[in-house]
């Protein structure tokens, strides 16, 4: 009697085994999937976000892949009439010069706004939004904020605060790039 218990353990062992490595092959080819999902996909070609954009104020962004994901610099500066009436003449008199002057770090004050990197995006497996950073040169500040694919030729890019339950944001159109 005692080898057809152990007969029926070993059986009742390996069915177990069996069904504890097929779990395990799901779930790594899950991680996979999610894994795949989540990293920029340079080596597949441009991502729907990559290119230049025109904000609602005139200016130019540029989206590229970056080691954190996708970045935006300023690649074309236009001040808005309401600054140039502010500032009238000592805007005239930096010419094309602007500084990231509100930064809080002393330190970055004196470097040009042009090329300036204000965006930081990471996919988010929510098919077209993506999550990140979004620096203001405005006012120095750094913001949580995701942008939206709202099609091939718009985005909404949106600032959050108070852990994202007020936000602010607004559309930009493309110029150039992906999708081609």
């Amino acid at each position: 009697m005692h080898s057809a218990s152990s007969t029926q353990l070993r059986s009742n062992v390996g069915r177990s085994n069996f069904w504890h490595s097929s779990v395990l092959v799901k779930i790594a080819i899950g991680a996979v999937l999610a894994l795949s999902v989540s990293l920029p996909v340079s080596a597949a070609g441009p991502v729907i976000i990559e290119g230049v954009w025109l904000t609602e104020k005139k200016s130019e962004m540029t989206i590229a892949p970056c080691p954190a994901g996708w970045c935006g610099y300023i690649t074309k500066i236009v001040v808005p009439p309401e600054i140039k009436e502010k500032y009238g003449d000592d805007l005239a008199a930096i010419g094309d010069n602007y500084t990231d002057a509100m930064n809080p770090d002393p330190a970055l004050r004196d470097r040009p706004i042009l090329g300036l990197q204000i965006l930081t995006l990471t996919a988010t497996g929510r098919g077209k939004v993506f999550d990140g950073k979004i620096y203001n040169p405005e006012n120095g500040k750094t913001y949580e904020g995701k942008l939206e694919v709202v099609n091939d030729n718009r985005v909404t890019l949106k600032g959050c605060v108070m852990f994202g339950m007020i936000c602010q944001g607004e559309d930009w159109t493309r110029i150039s790039g992906p999708p081609g």
